[in-house]
């Protein structure tokens, strides 16, 4: 009898999740600038990465197996292609703003905040499966 076996990651699944993310953020970035918003504190930030878990719960819950390693993984690509982009169309834009404090030093938090986020993500992901798991054992029984 030969067993398939799947492999580990989910990569469609992490590549969906990072271009949800970063599609995400770009629209919020997107909706700022039309705003003309010109400095944005520490906390509105985190708090605006906060929401950076929806896609992480979305791509760890498509994972077999490893749902804090997917959203991890996810967050962290999705903010590296935030940031990338960021980069990118910051010589296009005529008011840089808010834009110019995400990019140098920025960066590299921005990459932490994914993989932070897409940890928790996961972790959220993780509880909602045990409690499906929970919920499928009493139906049984």
């Amino acid at each position: 009898m030969i067993e398939e076996s799947h492999p580990f990651m989910n990569y469609r699944a992490l590549l969906l999740g990072t271009i949800l993310l970063a599609i995400f953020s770009l629209v919020l970035m997107a909706i700022a600038v039309l705003l003309k918003v010109e400095k944005a504190t520490a906390p509105q930030l985190l708090t605006l990465s906060a929401l950076w878990i929806a896609p992480a719960v979305y791509t760890a819950l498509q994972a077999k197996d490893g749902r804090l390693l997917h959203g991890m993984v996810m967050g962290v690509g999705g903010a590296l292609l935030v940031v990338v982009a960021i980069n990118l169309l910051l010589p296009y834009a005529t008011t840089p703003g808010f834009l110019q404090q995400l990019t140098g030093d920025k960066s590299v938090t921005m990459l932490i905040l994914g993989g932070l986020w897409g940890a928790i993500g996961g972790i959220f992901a993780e509880i909602v499966h045990l409690r499906r798991i929970k919920k499928a054992r009493k139906a049984v029984k």
